[in-house]
C-alpha cells in the first residue's frame, strides 16, 4: 500500500530530524575534540613557560653558588699566597669573581619574583653587604702581610657568613625545584582531570560517533604521553643539576663543598664511634707548566687521569674530591698516624706514573699534606688548616732541594709545618 502524504511528511520531518540530531552531535564531537586540543596546548604552553623560568633561575642560583665560591677560594688563596705576583692574581680573581656574583643576582632580581624569592634576595643583600666588607678587610690584611691575623678572621668570620649565604642560595634552589614539582603535579591533576571529562563525554555520544570519540581518546593519550615524557625529563634535569652543583665538571669528583660535607659527616661518626680519620691535601707540582708547555687540554687529561688514579688507592669508606684547580683532598676512615706513610708513599707512587697524551709524556710530581683526627685537631678547620699548612712545607722543601725528590717519608708528628 502507497505511503500516504501523512507518512511521507513525518518521514521527512524524521529524516530532517536525524540528520539535524547527527549534526548536531556532529558538532558537539568536534566542540569537544577542539577543546580537548585547545587545552592540552594551553596546558603545554603554560607548562612550558613555568619550567622555563623555574630552569633559568635554578641555574642562575647555581652559577651564583659557584661564583662565590670561587670568590672565597681566590680570596683563601690570596692570604695564602707568598709570592707578590700570585697574591695580585689571585686578587684579578676575586674582584672576576665578584663581578660574576654580582651579575647572577641581577639578572635573578629581573626575572619575575614570588614573596619567597624576593625575601630570599633581600637576606642575599644584607649577607652579601656583611661577606663584601669583611672580604675587603681580610685582602687589606693580606696586602699589608699580616697573613696571621687574616687566616684567623677567615676562619672565625667568614666562614660562618659564607656557610649561611650558601645555605639561603640553596634554599632558593629548593624552592624553584618544589615549584616545578607543584607545577608538574598540578599539571597532572588538571590532565587526569580533563582526560576524565572527555572520555566521559565521548563515551555519551559513543553510539553515534564512535570515529570521532576515538579520535579524540588517541589525541587525548598522546597529550598524556607527551606530559609524562616532560615529567620524565624534568625529574632527569632536577638530577642533573644537582650532580653538577656537587662535582666537579671536569674530574668527575666531588667540588669543595661536597668533600668538606662528607669530611664533616665523618667527623661526626668518628667523635661518637671513637676512631681515628686521615685528610690529606695533594697539589700537582708544576702544573702550570704543562699548562704552558703542552696546551690545556693535556692538563686537563692530565687532571682526569690523576682523578682515576685516587681509585687504585680508595677504599668505598674514602672519599676525594677537587677543591679547584690542581689542588686535591682525600679522605681515610680509621687510618691511624703509623699507616699514614705507606698511604703517603702508594698514593706518590701512583700519581707520579708517566701519563701519555697525544704522543707527549707527561711526568706528573705532587706536594703531600695530611693531619689526623684526633691527634692534629678535633674540628674540620683545625684539621683542613695542618694538612694545608703540611702540603705547603712539603712544596717548599721540594724547590728549596731544587726539584721533586724521589719519593720520601712523611714528616714527624712533631715536626714544624709553618
Amino acid at each position: 500500500m502507497p505511503a500516504s502524504p501523512q507518512h511521507e511528511q513525518l518521514s521527512r520531518s524524521m529524516s530532517r530530524y536525524l540528520v539535524l540530531g547527527f549534526a548536531l552531535l556532529i558538532v558537539l564531537m568536534s566542540g569537544l575534540a577542539g577543546h580537548a586540543v585547545w587545552h592540552i596546548q594551553e596546558l603545554k604552553t603554560r607548562m612550558g613557560d613555568i619550567v622555563d623560568v623555574r630552569n633559568r633561575k635554578i641555574q642562575l642560583a647555581t652559577d651564583l653558588q659557584e661564583a662565590s665560591y670561587n670568590r672565597h677560594n681566590t680570596l683563601v688563596y690570596q692570604v695564602l699566597a707568598q709570592d707578590a705576583f700570585e697574591r695580585d692574581e689571585n686578587f684579578q680573581l676575586y674582584i672576576k669573581w665578584g663581578y660574576l656574583v654580582g651579575d647572577a643576582r641581577n639578572k635573578l632580581k629581573s626575572l619575575p619574583l614570588d614573596a619567597f624569592e624576593r625575601a630570599n634576595l633581600m637576606r642575599q643583600d644584607q649577607l652579601v653587604a656583611e661577606i663584601i666588607l669583611l672580604q675587603e678587610e681580610i685582602s687589606d690584611l693580606a696586602a699589608r702581610g699580616e697573613e696571621s691575623e687574616a687566616r684567623a678572621w677567615l676562619a672565625s668570620d667568614l666562614r660562618p657568613l659564607n656557610l649561611q649565604y650558601t645555605e639561603v642560595v640553596e634554599a632558593l634552589r629548593r624552592h624553584e625545584r618544589d615549584l616545578i614539582r607543584s607545577a608538574l603535579e598540578q599539571a597532572q591533576q588538571a590532565t587526569f582531570r580533563a582526560v576524565s571529562l572527555h572520555l566521559g563525554l565521548a563515551v555519551a555520544l559513543v553510539l553515534l560517533a564512535v570515529a570521532i570519540a576515538g579520535i579524540t581518546q588517541r589525541l587525548m593519550n598522546r597529550a598524556a604521553r607527551i606530559i609524562y615524557a616532560q615529567v620524565t625529563e624534568l625529574e632527569q634535569a632536577g638530577t642533573l643539576l644537582e650532580h653538577q652543583a656537587t662535582h666537579d665538571p671536569l674530574t668527575g669528583l666531588a667540588n669543595r663543598t661536597l668533600f668538606y660535607r662528607r669530611l664533616e659527616e665523618a667527623l661526626q661518626h668518628a667523635r661518637e664511634e671513637d676512631f681515628s680519620l686521615a685528610v690529606m691535601y695533594l697539589d700537582l707540582d708544576d702544573f702550570k707548566q704543562i699548562n704552558d708547555v703542552f696546551g690545556h687540554a693535556a692538563g686537563d687529561a692530565l687532571l682526569q687521569t690523576v682523578a682515576r688514579r685516587f681509585h687504585q688507592v680508595l677504599r668505598k669508606s674514602d672519599s676525594t674530591g677537587r677543591l679547584g684547580g690542581d689542588e686535591f683532598a682525600l679522605l681515610f676512615v680509621g687510618v691511624e698516624a703509623s699507616s699514614c706513610e705507606g698511604l703517603y708513599k702508594k698514593i706518590k707512587r701512583e700519581i707520579c706514573q708517566p701519563v701519555y697524551h697525544d704522543g707527549a709524556s707527561l711526568q706528573p710530581s705532587c706536594s703531600i699534606g695530611y693531619a689526623i683526627y684526633p691527634q692534629d685537631g678535633m674540628t674540620l678547620d683545625d684539621l683542613l688548616n695542618v694538612a694545608d699548612a703540611r702540603m705547603y712545607a712539603a712544596k717548599r722543601a721540594r724547590k728549596q732541594a731544587g726539584g721533586p725528590p724521589p719519593e720520601q717519608a712523611l714528616p714527624a708528628m712533631d715536626q714544624p709545618i709553618g
